[in-house]
């Protein structure tokens, strides 16, 4: 479900359009937070914008153009009028990523630097890469902020226990800090750390036993070594490469600044990769290998069996501290929630690696593609007093990640690396009743999402693959009041490599709002000159809607990286209504107010009304039948046949329609509420209003 927050539009003033750059194409909507990311074509350059104004969001769409000052830090939708707010810096386009390949193709020499008669090695075939049987871990692991790890893995490998001893780098410091290494293996990879492009991953996991092994071999020129920035601002950002992590001190304008930085990180990664080739070209010479040995390959692990099925549960106390909003009164009780999940995946790991840096790898990226059925079971018991309306926040003790499982992952044969599969939740719950209230009920959502999705340092994309009808059931209501229950739930499959060096999540994310009401009324009417009458109406309701999003995220160390993928996969949808009262709720039945007398011939007016414990806002569809072939007279909202038709209409105010008879005798008047505007189904069917009408003769 989604919390409703009315926001107040501020006008804008209007824009220069000497400052506007147009066009950006949105690539990616975020509804719920109403965060858009608009990509410039002809740069690559992206940046996002917030939209506050819920309506105006809801009008945007994806490769809509939109116009940007840069200077003001605003957008326009029209080029005219700014309607919202740049946030963060723009983000120039990453380099292109080799395409990944299903085997190994040997790489074109350079031109030779040695005689034509020695012979030059081929490109040394890529390695195997296996993921040995998992392990479900005691807690959930996440990385340190260090920028140098080392760490033993052992796994089953063909029957055996082999053991690894890997250390993972993170940026260019985390290189030049790992002193535990030769100088030779920093200096290549201080060397290719310095050619990255903004966004890609910046963590190299290193074989500590075959990274000595190699440069013994292949020996390092003691005078090679990397190239320095000219300032030292260009250092990557938690392992992702970053042109400045300290923009926020220029003083300059952000699009000077913007400008001045990516300047300056362009012409020290120009000269970083012009270094790289010069000097890969010489190694190639003196090891006998191609120059495309130094070509960044990409290593695959498809079909990666991904599944689990759990029911993590929690409960809110009412009364405990640390939640958002206010109460007047008191109130007591506690809101229990369930979440079944049941996973079915095929996850894939791809790596980056180098034929002759064969100690290194780095991630690539992280995606599966399966299906998540995903439940939500709410039970109430609520006692309060005065205004109630509070948030909480789920879970309400403890992390968002459950641990699952933990896959090995084995490179030539040594486990190098892992990945840890968990289910991420996270998301609130909002309670609030009003009145002298006292709740107990239970009701269940269910839903399957298929999809896909792929995640790097760049951000992340996904793929809906349909989405079946969510089953519905109720248990169960007790209630007094208005007693309502808002949960907003993401759950998502999670995958860790190698302890967040690069993390991947996607899943479903439903909002559901279950709304159980229950009232007693008495209701007192007068007519002139007669007698007073009461009338008591009830009524016992539960209530469900929901809508489904789909959302991929990547993170660095548990930051978000590149742009969040958020989806709509369905529209909103009221999924189920029940009247819970035994023998039907009476605020279910029309009031109509019945005229003391009709004449034949002469119109006669009739008012239809919902009782004052009726429960929801939107129109009634009402069912209204008479006999006696008389002509009817209605607003518009009705439809009309021969004895008989249909009415759209606000429950709060009288329906008013007139009928007219023809001659004389005893007739029937029924109205019968059967639904609503939002989609309900008054079921079971509530009885229907019957009034007899006497209708005199015409004088």
């Amino acid at each position: 479900m989604r919390i409703l927050v009315v926001f107040v539009a501020l006008l804008m003033p209007s824009l220069a359009s000497a400052q506007l750059k147009c066009c950006y194409q949105v690539t990616a909507i975020d509804t719920r937070t109403g965060v858009i990311a608009a990509a410039e074509p002809s740069t690559g350059v992206t940046l996002q914008f917030q939209v506050r104004d819920r309506l105006l969001l809801a009008k945007i769409r994806v490769n809509q153009q939109v116009y940007a000052d840069l200077v003001a830090r605003q957008i326009s939708l029209d080029g005219r009028q700014a309607c919202c707010a740049i946030i963060g810096t723009p983000v120039p386009a990453a380099r292109p990523a080799p395409p990944p390949q299903a085997a190994p193709q040997p790489a074109a020499a350079s031109q030779p630097r040695a005689p034509a008669t020695r012979t030059v090695a081929s490109t040394p075939n890529l390695p195997t890469i296996s993921f040995a049987p998992p392990y479900k871990p005691a807690s959930v692991r996440t990385g340190t902020r260090s920028r140098v790890q080392t760490r033993s893995l052992t796994a089953m490998v063909t029957g055996r226990n082999q053991s690894g001893t890997v250390v993972q780098l993170r940026g260019r410091k985390g290189i030049e800090q790992a002193t535990s290494l030769s100088p030779g293996v920093r200096t290549l990879l201080g060397m290719h750390v310095r050619t990255l492009a903004v966004g890609e991953p910046a963590s190299y996991i290193v074989n500590t036993q075959l990274a000595e092994e190699w440069i013994k071999a292949h020996p390092v020129p003691a005078g090679m070594k990397p190239i320095e920035p000219e300032t030292d601002d260009g250092d990557d950002c938690d392992g992702v490469i970053s042109m400045n992590c300290a923009q926020q001190a220029v003083e300059q304008t952000i699009e000077q600044a913007w400008e001045m930085t990516t300047a300056e990180f362009e012409r020290f990664r120009k000269r970083a990769s012009e270094a790289w080739d010069k000097s890969t070209g010489e190694l190639a010479d003196a090891w006998e290998m191609t120059q495309g040995c130094f070509t960044e390959r990409t290593l695959s692990l498809p079909n990666i069996p991904v599944q689990f099925n759990i029911t993590p549960s929690m409960t809110v106390n009412l009364e405990q501290s640390g939640s958002r909003g206010s109460a007047t009164g008191t109130v007591k009780g506690s809101v229990g929630l369930g979440v079944p999940m049941e996973a079915d995946f095929a996850a894939r790991l791809d790596l980056f690696y180098i034929p002759c840096l064969p100690f290194a790898v780095r991630p690539k990226a992280l995606s599966a593609d399966g299906t998540m059925t995903v439940g939500q079971e709410l039970t109430g018991n609520v006692t309060a007093t005065g205004r109630f309306k509070k948030t909480f926040t789920i879970p309400p003790t403890g992390g968002p990640v459950i641990p699952i499982q933990v896959f090995p992952i084995v490179i030539a044969g040594v486990p190098v690396s892992e990945i840890d599969v968990s289910a991420y939740i996270e998301g609130n719950i909002e309670v609030s009743a009003d009145g002298q209230a006292e709740g107990q009920f239970q009701l269940k959502n269910t839903q399957a999402t298929k999809f896909d999705f792929s995640c790097s340092g760049s951000g992340c994309r996904a793929t809906s693959k349909g989405l079946p009808p969510a089953t519905t059931t109720s248990q169960g209501a007790q209630i007094q009041g208005r007693v309502s229950v808002k949960p907003a739930i993401y759950t998502a499959l999670q995958l860790n490599f190698n302890y967040q060096a690069l993390s991947a999540r996607a899943g479903p994310q439903p909002y559901l709002l279950g709304v159980a009401s229950g009232c007693g009324a008495v209701a007192a009417t007068q007519t002139a000159g007669g007698a007073s009458t009461a009338q008591t109406n009830y009524a016992l309701t539960g209530d469900l809607d929901w809508g489904v999003e789909l959302r991929a995220e990547a993170l660095v160390m548990g930051t978000i990286v590149g742009n969040p993928f958020v989806t709509g996969l369905m529209r909103d949808k009221h999924i189920w209504f029940r009247d819970l009262a035994p023998g039907g709720s009476s605020a279910f039945v029309p009031v109509v107010a019945n005229p003391p007398q009709a004449m034949a011939a002469q119109p006669t007016i009739y008012k239809v009304r919902m009782p004052t414990c009726y429960p929801y806002p939107d129109r009634v569809q009402y069912r209204v039948s008479w006999t006696g072939g008389a002509t009817a007279v209605a607003p518009a909202g009705c439809s009309w046949q021969a004895g008989a038709g249909t009415c759209s209409f606000d429950p709060t105010k009288d329906l008013t329609f007139s009928l007219t008879w023809p001659a004389g005798g005893n007739h029937s008047l029924t109205v019968q509420a059967v639904g609503d505007a939002h989609g309900r189904a008054f079921a079971p069917a509530p009885s229907a209003a019957q009034v007899a009408v006497t209708v005199s003769p015409s004088p």
